[in-house]
């Protein structure tokens, strides 16, 4: 039987100064990894990492630019060496219609979603693969499954990563590296103060952190490729 144990394992998360990330970086930092988080600003970060604990570590990153991307990955490499878990949940939503969606805004939410996911991916990818192991989470959306009006740029960047995780997943097992796309639907990111079940509950964010845990603990050959999680009863009587 497996155990939730990540001691000895290093793990980072982008995007991780707040919301999902913030939860993911203390669940993975609690079951005994050690945790860089990446964010854009290095004030936030910093006290969000002082606040997990001794072994989160904080590391300034703009995913829009890849030079940005491509120092942090070389300032996480050096400092707790090839991560053996990467979780790219860094994401910008934006709003809007087809007709009024301004090209600035649809590049700026595709850079951050989609194309900074594949940066950072590419930037650890070659250590994994020598280490011959590793396990990559996508935090993808149940807007990758299925578009929603008023949101063409986020789903796009969405479904990309349905693609991309896809692609990657046929690269990469022979490594022994697992690619493992998580989909929640709507998903509380405030203070994990309500009850486990119940009408008008959504899933909360501490949820998506403690289901990373488990896959990342499960014995290195079985695979999740791609899971879809719901809130069990959102509705309001």
């Amino acid at each position: 039987m497996f155990t939730r144990n990540l001691t000895g394992k290093t793990a980072i998360v982008t995007g991780g100064s707040r919301g999902i990330g913030k939860y993911i970086a203390a669940a993975l930092h609690n079951a005994g990894a050690s945790v860089a988080i990446t964010g854009r600003y290095i004030d936030t970060i910093e006290k969000t990492a002082g606040e997990i604990g001794n072994k989160c570590y904080p590391f300034l990153c703009n995913q829009r630019e890849p030079e940005s991307i491509k120092d942090m990955a070389e300032k996480v490499t050096q400092k707790l060496g090839v991560p053996d878990i990467l979780v790219n949940n860094a994401g910008l939503f934006a709003r809007g219609n087809v007709v009024s969606l301004s090209q600035e805004t649809w590049n700026e939410v595709i850079e951050t979603n989609l194309t900074g996911t594949f940066l950072v991916t590419k930037a650890f990818l070659a250590g994994m693969i020598e280490k011959n192991r590793g396990d990559i989470f996508i935090i993808s959306s149940m807007s990758g499954k299925k578009g929603d009006a008023f949101s063409s740029a986020y789903n796009a960047s969405k479904f990309g990563l349905q693609g991309f995780a896809q692609a990657l997943t046929y690269e990469v097992r022979k490594n022994n590296i697992r690619v493992m796309v998580l989909n929640p639907s709507t998903v509380d990111t405030g203070p994990d103060d309500k009850p486990d079940y119940g009408p008008g509950i959504y899933m909360h964010a501490s949820d998506i952190a403690e289901t990373i845990v488990h896959l990342a603990c499960l014995p290195g050959r079985t695979l999740i490729r791609d899971m879809d999680i719901w809130g069990t009863n959102p509705f309001r009587l």
